[in-house]
């Protein structure tokens, strides 16, 4: 009995993933009217061929144009993420410390800036290795909120950032020590255009 109920089941799979034999429908008339007027360009002696020529180039330019903007945006991004530094937080805590104010002060300045406002901001919260992961990524989303409130409270628009927690997931430091496991209590800047 297993085998038929198995037998059954293997050819239902195989009938309803088969391959299919339809053909797709493809528009040729596109490509025979471009080949009739290459072959009346070049039978007439007509140098209008010359302008494809120059849309290929103009084509280029503008691909060439498009990558130098990708990396001037790249290069702007970078830049201003190197002037965020991370808000670091003490062990099982998730409220920002006297001496990262002045951090989160620095960073409020930063995407308030002309550079940086047209720019998302993504608030990135970690957590050491101690604890659950479901803990630990509850702590990373209350460390993020208290983050995102802190920068709104000195002008950087709510609908601007967002909040995103790796818990544990995304350490910057792996030693077993007390200092290690603080550089992974933070919350870093990520800008998204």
């Amino acid at each position: 009995m297993k085998r038929l109920v198995l037998a059954s089941m293997s050819a239902a799979v195989l009938l309803f993933t088969g391959c299919s034999q339809k053909n797709p429908d493809v528009d040729m008339t596109k490509n025979q009217k471009m080949e009739k007027v290459n072959n009346t360009n070049a039978n007439a002696g007509d140098t209008s061929g010359m302008n494809s020529n120059n849309m290929d180039s103009n084509s280029m330019n503008q691909n060439s144009m498009a990558q130098n903007d990708k990396n001037a945006l790249k290069y702007l991004i970078a830049n201003l993420e190197s002037q965020l530094r991370p808000v670091n937080f003490d062990f099982d805590k998730y409220n920002i410390r006297e001496d990262m104010k002045p951090v989160v002060a620095n960073s409020a300045t930063v995407l308030d800036g002309d550079k940086a406002q047209k720019f998302s901001v993504k608030l990135e919260g970690n957590c050491d290795e101690w604890g659950t992961d479901e803990y630990n990524y509850a702590l990373g989303l209350k460390r993020a909120k208290s983050v995102k409130d802190a920068l709104n409270a000195q002008g950087v628009g709510a609908d601007r950032m967002m909040i995103v927690s790796y818990g544990e997931s995304n350490p910057v430091c792996t030693d077993k020590t007390k200092a290690c496991w603080a550089k992974n209590r933070r919350v870093e800047f990520k800008l998204l255009p």
